[in-house]
């Protein structure tokens, strides 16, 4: 076999070679071989071996590459289909909690309560509707306890000199507040749900309207040398229960003074008044008493405009007006258990007038 043809097929594969070289073993081993044209074949085998697969595996890695790129293109797009899945699904809610939204504040469930607003109004007006302090009851009932006790100069004198000092008072006071005889007439206080406290005149009236109720001819004090005797000291221990009864009296009534002493500015509060038929004047200054009349009378007598919308609220605006109805119901109560505690007393201090002088078959009276 030709070598030179053999060397000229360095394309062959290394097989074909092989078995070329075996065939000829006198050009292998014979003395007179060509090792240098033989050494150069093996040489350019190799290398044609080492470039194919070297060529193999680059475009095996290739492959590789490119199945692994499909495979990562593969998976962003899953991603980006799931992602995308996701998204429309929250719109999808967004949009159906919009419409429900929509349709409840359609139906006015969301709408604000009138009342409600006016209250809050009336809260940040009037700083929590906490009363303003006023001494117009206390002192009325000073002034009636000094008169009671002796403590002022007609009852010293007393006699004639008290009486006309009376008479000429009574006068004096005949048209105080609006009353025809204030000093007498108990409408000056209970006729109207805010009296006239911060009045002078009207404090006077109502003085003396407590003395002539309770105590209108009170005994000249005692003096000291009365007090040394078996009959002052018998006298003043006397006076001293008239003194108790006469004081629990006066805590029922100042209680009601209290109750309709001007200490509320009434502009929040001709709000209210306005729907509904509240019919009473309302003066600069409200009391307690009409603040409670004027928030009652919103709900008992209310006017048609009132009656409508009442009828339009919803059923968040009507629990708020519920609240509120419950609100003025506690706070009623509670003055009725302070009136009626002080009556409490009052009913022991006439059932102790009552059983007073009363004689036993044991001890003589």
């Amino acid at each position: 076999m030709d070598v030179a043809k053999i060397v000229s097929a360095g394309s062959l594969p290394v097989t074909v070679l092989a078995v070329a070289l075996s065939a000829q073993p006198s050009l292998a081993f014979s003395p007179g071989c060509p090792c240098g044209a033989v050494q150069g074949m093996h040489s350019q085998t190799r290398q044609h071996v080492s470039r194919e697969t070297t060529e193999t595996a680059r475009q095996i890695v290739g492959a590789l590459r490119e199945h692994s790129g499909q495979n990562s293109r593969y998976l962003d797009r899953q991603v980006e289909a799931i992602k995308r899945i996701a998204d429309g699904q929250e719109q999808n809610s967004s949009l159906r909690l919009r419409d429900r939204f929509r349709a409840e504040a359609e139906s006015g469930r969301f709408d604000p309560n009138s009342d409600f607003c006016l209250l809050m109004d009336i809260s940040g007006e009037s700083g929590g509707n906490s009363l303003r302090s006023a001494n117009g009851p206390r002192d009325v009932v000073r002034g009636a306890s000094d008169w009671m006790s002796g403590a002022v100069v007609p009852v010293q004198e007393h006699g004639v000199k008290m009486a006309a000092y009376l008479a000429a008072e009574r006068e004096e006071l005949k048209n105080a507040g609006g009353a025809k005889d204030a000093t007498t007439d108990w409408k000056l206080a209970t006729g109207h749900p805010t009296i006239p406290l911060d009045d002078l005149r009207v404090q006077n009236a109502l003085a003396r309207l407590v003395s002539n109720t309770i105590d209108p001819f009170p005994s000249r004090p005692l003096t000291e040398q009365d007090l040394r005797t078996p009959a002052g000291l018998s006298e003043a221990a006397r006076r001293r229960a008239t003194e108790a009864r006469n004081h629990a009296a006066m805590a029922a009534i100042e209680l009601a003074l209290e109750l309709g002493n001007p200490v509320l500015p009434s502009d929040p509060y001709r709000r209210i008044a306005a729907r509904s038929h509240y019919a009473a004047d309302i003066p600069d200054m409200i009391s307690e008493l009409q603040r409670l009349d004027i928030r009652v009378a919103s709900y008992d007598v209310p006017t048609e405009d009132t009656l409508e919308e009442r009828h339009r609220k919803n059923e968040r605006a009507l629990l708020q007006d519920l609240i509120d109805i419950q609100s003025l119901s506690a706070r009623l109560n509670f003055h009725r258990l302070q009136q009626e505690s002080r009556n409490s007393v009052v009913l022991a201090a006439i059932l102790g007038v009552m059983t007073d002088g009363t004689t036993t078959t044991l001890l003589s009276n």
